[in-house]
């Protein structure tokens, strides 16, 4: 009988061991922000700007917003991106290279991109609908998920604008 109850002790720290294991750390907070040591490079037609930084982020008012993202549009921050027919490379430190341009075809825009998660990456949203059922959602209930192109994390932005 002693035997029977150690079998089921183990067995039921070891159920709630695994379960310790699945579980989150943490939730998300609430108001996210740019990491601290967040420093995009920015050159505009082959000549270097000044980089866009955290502080960048957390004093110009994001153009789209709700309760858990931001989204800067790229002119917002990089005002020589405005012109119509600009084009904007923006690279991650892999290699990754995304070519977007200003506005894009059915409307959509470049954006700087701040995610629940604190991650920040460059990706095209549609002004009307800029965060969309499936922003965050992708594996859930087997959608499909975001499948505009987007690079993360970015490490430099090239504004090349139109002779």
């Amino acid at each position: 009988m002693r035997t029977i109850v150690v079998a089921l002790m183990l067995a039921a720290c070891s159920k709630a061991s695994d379960e310790a294991k699945r579980m989150q750390a943490s939730a998300p907070p609430r108001e996210v922000e740019p990491p601290t040591d967040l420093s995009i490079a920015v050159t505009i037609d082959g000549s270097d700007a000044p980089p866009i930084l955290a502080a960048t982020l957390r004093t110009t008012k994001p153009d789209f917003a709700d309760v858990e993202r931001r989204a800067w549009l790229i002119p917002t921050l990089v005002a020589a991106a405005a012109q119509t027919g600009t084009s904007i490379e923006a690279s991650s430190p892999t290699g990754l290279t995304v070519t977007l341009t200003h506005p894009m075809p059915d409307g959509f825009e470049p954006v700087l991109f701040l995610t629940r998660r604190g991650e920040v990456i460059v990706s095209a949203i549609d002004p009307h609908d800029p965060f969309p059922d499936y922003h965050g959602r992708g594996g859930r209930m087997h959608r499909a998920g975001d499948s505009l192109p987007h690079v993360a994390p970015v490490m430099k932005i090239a504004i090349r604008r139109p002779n």
